[in-house]
């Protein structure tokens, strides 16, 4: 058995989907580590790659393959084993978290059946231990009344509770990895902040690790001990989460915060800046950073040459692919300045562009 850092650790990985084109790089020499009761949240707007790297970490993945790199769990290359060997490993060691619950629960069976049926396959209870069980973890989601609920199809229960129970059937078999792909994307401000509230006190009791996948920089700052920033297919940043959002290194995540508005802003003294443009087509990546085109810090070296991921610091294990990320941490040569002057002079091509013509406003593809 291979040591490798961290209960999971992906190693350059690349993954291709394949289309009339020929197969096309969706994921591109991602890399990532997570500990054992770590929180780590990968952000990126859609088309970015997340969910394709979720699913490929699962195996779930059936359109497209990993052309190149790892995913070691405990030692073991999720990628090279054979199927008998995941469905031990589906469930009982990792579990997942889809972003629609209903359309991930079965329909034609009742709640408790579901739930009892994991516990029977992964742990071996009897029928009536269990059905006991379920509805014990039921009242561990702090659902009212578990046993109508267990009696009940998941027709019959709201958006939330159909969330409660995935996160109950998830952590039933009590597993070391938890990959959750944007749970709370389809509820309303007040139950997501219920479920963030829940799946915080949960992991934090078993010491779970976790995988969030997620567009709410909110929810990432809330419950992440670490992020990933993705963009077109590669990683661009990752860092602590605390330091991230203290002083972003890469122009990318910098547009990403100042996108978010903030507690007590008002709409009438404020404009949000957006990202200008939008994420390349799988077979349109430009020949030098995938970012360039969007950049307001892009220089010559931006557009020729792909950078690669450095080691920002070291004692905290900070990363950033970006040519210029040394001048943006020391805010040498008015970088910042230069980046929101670009930003400013965007808005004011936008909005020059909608009182002319009406033309709708390139936006941020941002949940907040």
């Amino acid at each position: 058995m291979e040591s490798k850092p961290g209960l999971l650790h992906v190693e350059d990985l690349t993954v291709a989907y394949h289309t009339g084109a020929g197969w096309l790089e969706a994921v591109r020499d991602f890399t990532l580590t997570i500990a054992p009761g770590q929180t780590y949240g990968l952000v990126g707007e859609s088309g970015s790659g997340k969910s394709t790297i979720a699913l490929t970490i699962m195996r779930y993945l059936r359109n497209g393959r990993s052309r190149q790199g790892a995913v070691w769990f405990n030692g073991r290359n999720l990628l090279t084993l054979p199927p008998h060997d995941m469905a031990h490993i589906w469930g009982k060691e990792i579990s997942f978290v889809p972003q629609d619950p209903l359309s991930a629960l079965n329909p034609s069976l009742r709640i408790g059946e579901q739930i009892a049926e994991v516990l029977r396959q992964h742990l071996h209870l009897d029928k009536k231990s269990a059905a006991a069980r379920a509805i014990a973890l039921l009242d561990m989601v702090r659902i009212p009344d578990p046993p109508r609920v267990a009696a009940s199809y998941p027709h019959q229960l709201s958006g939330g509770m159909q969330q409660r129970v995935m996160i109950a059937m998830a952590l039933s078999t009590e597993p070391p990895l938890l990959i959750l792909d944007e749970p709370t994307t389809n509820l309303d401000v007040t139950t997501q902040a219920a479920v963030l509230d829940l799946l915080r006190e949960l992991i934090a009791a078993r010491q779970t690790a976790v995988l969030y996948v997620t567009h709410n920089l909110g929810v990432v700052a809330q419950v992440c001990d670490r992020v990933a920033v993705l963009y077109a297919g590669e990683l661009v940043e990752d860092a602590p989460t605390h330091a991230l959002y203290r002083q972003p290194l890469h122009p990318y995540t910098q547009g990403l915060l100042d996108s978010v508005p903030q507690l007590g802003q008002h709409k009438a003294q404020i404009q949000l800046a957006a990202i200008p443009g939008q994420i390349p087509a799988l077979g349109q990546r430009p020949t030098g950073c995938v970012f360039a085109p969007r950049c307001p810090l892009a220089v010559e070296i931006c557009h020729a040459e792909r950078p690669f991921l450095d080691t920002a610091a070291a004692e905290n294990g900070r990363f950033v692919r970006c040519h210029r990320w040394p001048e943006i941490a020391a805010g040498e040569g008015g970088v910042k300045k230069e980046g929101r002057r670009e930003r400013k002079r965007e808005e004011g091509r936008g909005k020059r562009r909608r009182e002319e013509g009406g033309e709708r406003r390139d936006c941020c593809r941002w949940r907040i």
